[in-house]
């Protein structure tokens, strides 16, 4: 892991550090790490990382054993289940939401964040892209006037891309997973309630599916379609 950068509180600059050696796949999933270890990795004490892996245990990321370490936990085919599910459940109706409400404002600040989006494209920055994606995502939530949701969300997103589970270059291009957001900015624009709404719902069954399938296998997508099934969601 590199050193921190100088940006912010010391157990700030940790817990990003953290998350990004996570992310990048430099702390191994299912494997006890020792704190003072990663401490001296990132020239730092041991209270801002015990401070930072706090903060990514509430996140769902990391598991804590007192005097011992921690462990990077890994994303199971049912935790990829169970949070498109609530994500389904909870930003469909969001969305809806968002495009009955948002004003010229708003509308400026999803461009901003497809925008980011279409930069990181052009220079092939999956990593960049991801996050911009995310943006996109908790700016729509947060227009629909509930930032509580967007915060919710926002930790059910950490535990899949906290542990590097994405499709971007994989089974997918950047591309393909930048159309889908441009389709629900239009409709958002537009005001389009309904259509922004299905809009949602297709590009959140599609990520599932591709995530579980490419993960997992097709025998585990298939199971995620019968979980929806009975929440009358698919």
């Amino acid at each position: 892991m590199k050193p921190l950068a100088h940006e912010g509180s010391m157990a700030d600059r940790a817990t990003s550090a953290l998350r990004t050696a996570i992310l990048n796949g430099d702390l191994e999933p299912d494997t006890l790490h020792a704190v003072h270890t990663v401490a001296d990795s990132l020239g730092v004490s041991r209270t801002p990382v015990r401070e930072a892996l706090i903060r990514l245990a509430a996140d769902g990321l990391v598991r804590v054993q007192r005097n011992r370490g921690f462990v990077v936990l890994h994303t199971s085919a049912e935790d990829l289940r169970q949070i498109f599910s609530l994500r389904l459940l909870l930003e469909v109706p969001a969305t809806r939401a968002a495009a009955l409400a948002a004003t010229d404002a708003d509308i400026a600040a999803l461009e901003a964040d497809i925008g980011r989006m279409r930069e990181a494209r052009d220079a092939d920055d999956a990593e960049t892209f991801l996050r911009a994606d995310r943006q996109f995502h908790r700016t729509l939530l947060t227009i629909s006037g509930n930032d509580r949701l967007a915060e919710f969300v926002d930790g059910l997103r950490n535990v899949v891309l906290g542990t590097g589970v994405s499709t971007a270059n994989r089974t997918e291009s950047i591309e393909e997973i930048l159309q889908p957001h441009v389709e629900i900015l239009g409709l958002v624009r537009a005001h389009d309630a309904d259509g922004a709404a299905r809009s949602m719902r297709e590009h959140l069954l599609h990520t599932a599916r591709k995530l579980i399938g490419q993960e997992f296998g097709e025998d585990e997508s298939i199971a995620f379609d019968e979980v929806l099934g009975r929440f009358g969601a698919t």
